[in-house]
């Protein structure tokens, strides 16, 4: 049974018998941006025993995935003055632990942070990066005027055909991880070819956080993934005229990642059954 709400009281007595766990969502609950929420931590301290270990199964869930999973989970147990293990936190990609179908095919990652570091730990074994892709084919990325290239230089590695592609989260140049996407979709993994936009089969794409929005410290939202998605979206559809669809769609509020957190759950309890898992601050549909 899923419950939403705080309850600590019920929790701790429960937690005994350890049949209660809780998830809490981290984004705008706990921290906003790298700020903590007032009296986040004095929340947290009711839930730990003397030896500031948590009295029950503990899950934190964030939309945040440019980093490792346990940067994010050093940096939550500074912020909020609790020890927090890696296995405590689900990170926007973290459910592709599982996704074990895509983990021998050649990927596209895009996003910021350790990209390439991120989809080994993740399982995947054949990455190659947007960096990588531009260097492979340097006349496709021609916005920035820059950059351009004065010759075609020669590279010494020669990529595999693409097989899927993985939006971990907001890259830093839009214009280029968008045109450069476009490209991969629309040659089936052979960028650099004419495009055939009737294509029959369209390559998996598996995205990472949805979010449109999201609060940091300044004092309106700030632009998100999800709105990248909708730039990816809309172009795909101008160009095409179908609907870019989705292997995959992970980060709160899916219910696979819910269900990803609600194993990592389990596993702290033994793998024995909770009779009721709360969640503070999630977005449920139940």
């Amino acid at each position: 049974m899923w419950s939403r709400g705080f309850g600590l009281q019920l929790v701790r007595q429960a937690s005994t018998v350890r049949q209660v766990g809780v998830l809490f969502d981290v984004d705008g609950v706990l921290l906003r941006g790298g700020s903590v929420i007032p009296a986040a931590r004095r929340a947290l301290r009711k839930l730990v025993d003397q030896n500031q270990s948590f009295l029950f199964p503990v899950v934190f869930v964030t939309n945040a995935g440019s980093c490792l999973r346990h940067h994010k989970a050093q940096q939550l147990s500074h912020l909020l003055d609790v020890q927090i293990a890696p296995e405590q936190v689900v990170l926007s990609h973290s459910p592709l632990h599982m996704m074990e179908t895509f983990h021998n095919k050649c990927v596209l990652v895009s996003g910021q942070g350790p990209v390439t570091q991120i989809a080994h730990t993740l399982g995947f074994q054949k990455v190659v990066t947007m960096e990588e892709l531009s260097e492979q084919h340097p006349l496709l990325d021609m916005v920035d005027h820059s950059r351009r290239p004065t010759s075609t230089p020669s590279s010494s590695r020669i990529l595999p055909q693409i097989q899927a592609i993985i939006l971990f989260g907001e890259p830093i140049r839009w214009e280029t991880n968008l045109q450069l996407i476009v490209d991969v979709l629309l040659t089936n993994g052979r960028p650099g070819c004419v495009y055939d936009t009737r294509l029959s089969a369209q390559m998996p794409v598996l995205a990472c956080n949805m979010d449109l929005l999201w609060m940091a410290e300044a004092p309106s939202p700030r632009l998100g993934h999800g709105m990248f998605l909708l730039c990816l979206e809309s172009i795909y559809r101008k160009l095409t005229g179908r609907r870019l669809e989705y292997e995959a769609v992970l980060g709160k509020p899916s219910l696979f990642t819910y269900q990803y957190a609600e194993q990592l759950l389990r596993q702290q309890n033994q793998n024995h059954k909770l009779s009721t898992i709360y969640a503070v601050g999630l977005g449920l549909r139940l």
